[in-house]
This record gives C-alpha cells, structure tokens and sequence, in this order.
C-alpha cells in the first residue's frame, strides 16, 4: 500500500523568538503522521478503539538534522522498520 505524505505548514505559535520551530513541536508532527498513516490504513484511533486494540508509543527518539521555520511546509513520509515506525521529515 502506498501511503500519502503527511504535509504539515509550520504555524507562528509553533516557533521561537527567532522564527525558528520549537524542538518540542517535531513530537506533535510525529504522532500527526502516525495518525494520518494508521488512518490511510484503515486502522484510525476511533475503529482501534471500539476494537480494543491500543497503540502507546513506547519510545521516541528524534535527531535534529535542519530547522524549518515559520511558513515552510514540512513533508513526513513514515514508514515500518522492524516493527517500528520511522518518519523523516522534509521540506
């Protein structure tokens, strides 16, 4: 199954003095993706639910690699690795 990029335009409230996004914000894009994803599959929040089913994050880890700013449009592309979900993120 292919799945749709997940596009997220950075907001003012999301960054910094600087313009600059705020470190935290990148989470919240994550567990955006992984909600788009899990929803592209069929699978969203809502139908896991009334099944029983449960998703926790158990972890994350994230390396900073650029900086988006105020107005850039940030591109996620998620993706199963070992029974973990990876996300990259580009602009």
């Amino acid at each position: 199954m292919e799945l749709k990029i997940y596009e997220h335009k950075a907001q003012y409230y999301e960054t910094d003095q600087m313009g600059i996004i705020h470190h935290a914000n990148y989470l919240h894009w994550f567990e955006e993706a992984r909600i788009d994803m899990m929803e592209q599959m069929g699978m969203g929040y809502d139908i896991m639910e009334k099944q029983g089913i449960i998703s926790p994050v158990l972890s994350v880890h994230c390396d900073y690699k650029s900086m988006a700013r105020f107005g850039e449009t940030v591109h996620r592309r998620v993706a199963e690795a070992g029974g973990h979900h990876r996300q990259r993120l580009r602009e």
